[in-house]
């Protein structure tokens, strides 16, 4: 799942300096912005002739084969739509997307187009790389119009300032997937809080010998990007959250995200529902024992992983339900996250630019269909193709009760430090407040101001 890497930290991790390089690039260049933030790219003014020049774009995606394939044939459909416009499609592997774009911007011919993480949209805003969205140029005529063609909340990831920088390119959440056959062999539901996952745990843990061969759940462990949506999320169930949204305060010390951290780390220490050992050092493993009909629950997947469940045997048996809650907490369920459709600041041709990103904005449905991608669009969640998608009511309701991660200019090095906080609490049995005390100290430096 091209996607999810992202939130993964094997691709964080290998990407954190070319990240930092590419933003400090940005910013000593000395390139002449053709936009600045607060400034709408406009095309009223240009004459018939001057529209009719050719102008070429370059659009740097990153690699994901059935959503490459696509793009391919839209490209072609636009440029025959629009025969002065010619797009450069570059394809990159998504742990090689900062460095590629980096490369492109030191060289001075940054990409016109880049689809972001949207971990990874407010650093770049931040250093005044993207263009806000025209409006015209895509279609609507004010932002109210724009914010009723999606889904609640799809847009604001991408909100500064009160402009919008981004249209999402892919939306989803994390749900937690259960296999039906082990819950009903067992005689249990599935949790709908996180106390009774204790105790319907139990009934699910399987040992030979004293050796674990059934788990009740698998948790993501040496994965930070995932621990971080997994505990962001908890910690808004709890009434708290991590960080500020605005990205300038740190509460890994609250009580809410205490009593997320301690909840589990109690899975695995007191409750003994789940074996870190299975998981190994791997990121994604928690996803593996679950495919592999190892573990009976799994928290770090979204309406992609059903892609990933076709034609296995545990495909059969598995569904998504929503996320536990806390009893008499809110009624909140995973982070949202995605990626988003930017145009650069420096882009000669911004007009064109967000006609071709409202182009592919315009075809949300061809994206569902072919790579298993929502983009956020009413349209699509809305039409046949959503309705004969398994399950796609519990999807649907979760990214409706959901919300974007804090924006965090330096998320992936912040991330890393919340993952490597969580494992050490729950796999190595550090004292929680302790190491959330020490990993407040470390991020201090690194919020946003």
């Amino acid at each position: 799942m091209a996607f999810d890497t992202t939130h993964g930290s094997t691709k964080r991790q290998r990407h954190r300096i070319a990240r930092r390089d590419v933003l400090k690039a940005g910013l000593g260049s000395g390139m002449a912005l053709a936009a600045t933030r607060g400034q709408m790219p406009g095309v009223g003014g240009a004459s018939a002739a001057s529209q009719a020049e050719p102008v070429a774009l370059t659009y740097l995606h990153h690699e994901h084969p059935p959503v490459n394939t696509l793009e391919e044939e839209l490209i072609q459909q636009f440029q025959q739509e629009n025969p002065n416009i010619t797009i450069e499609y570059l394809v990159t592997p998504d742990v090689d997307m900062f460095t590629e774009y980096s490369a492109m911007l030191v060289a001075g011919a940054p990409p016109d187009i880049v689809n972001f993480g949207d971990t990874d949209v407010p650093a770049v805003w931040q250093r005044g790389q993207l263009a806000p969205v025209d409006l015209s140029a895509v279609g609507v005529a004010s932002m109210e119009e724009m914010e009723s063609r999606y889904i609640p909340n799809a847009l604001s990831g991408y909100i500064f300032d009160g402009q919008l920088y981004a249209l999402p390119s892919e939306l989803s959440d994390y749900v937690m997937w259960v296999n039906t056959q082990m819950l009903e062999t067992a005689g249990v539901e599935y949790p709908r809080t996180w106390e009774e996952m204790s105790t319907i745990g139990q009934e699910l843990m399987i040992r030979d010998s004293g050796q674990v061969t059934q788990e009740a759940i698998a948790l993501p462990f040496s994965f930070p990007g995932a621990q971080f949506l997994v505990l962001d999320a908890m910690a808004r169930q709890a009434g708290g959250q991590l960080f500020s949204d605005d990205g300038t305060e740190s509460f890994l010390t609250s009580d809410p995200v205490v009593k997320a951290v301690t909840t589990l780390a109690n899975l695995v220490q007191v409750d003994k529902i789940t074996d870190p050992a299975l998981n190994g050092t791997t990121a994604g493993a928690d996803r593996d024992l679950f495919l592999n009909g190892v573990a009976a629950m799994m928290l770090t997947g979204g309406s992609w992983y059903q892609g990933n469940l076709e034609g296995t045997e545990v495909g059969e048996y598995a569904i998504p339900v929503p996320y536990p809650r806390f009893e008499g907490g809110p009624d909140v369920a995973g982070d949202v996250y995605g990626y988003g459709l930017t145009v650069g600041a420096s882009s000669q041709h911004p007009a064109e630019a967000w006609k071709f990103v409202g182009f592919l904005a315009a075809h949300g449905t061809d994206y569902f269909e072919a790579g298993g991608l929502f983009i956020g669009d009413k349209e699509t969640a809305e039409g046949d193709v959503a309705a004969e998608f398994p399950n796609w009511d519990t999807f649907q309701a979760e990214l409706a009760a959901g919300q974007y991660a804090p924006r965090l200019y330096q998320s992936n090095e912040i991330s890393d430090i919340v993952g490597r906080t969580l494992d050490a609490v729950v796999r190595s049995n550090e004292e929680p407040m302790a190491a959330l005390e020490a990993a407040q100290s470390r991020v201090t430096s690194l919020l946003n101001s």
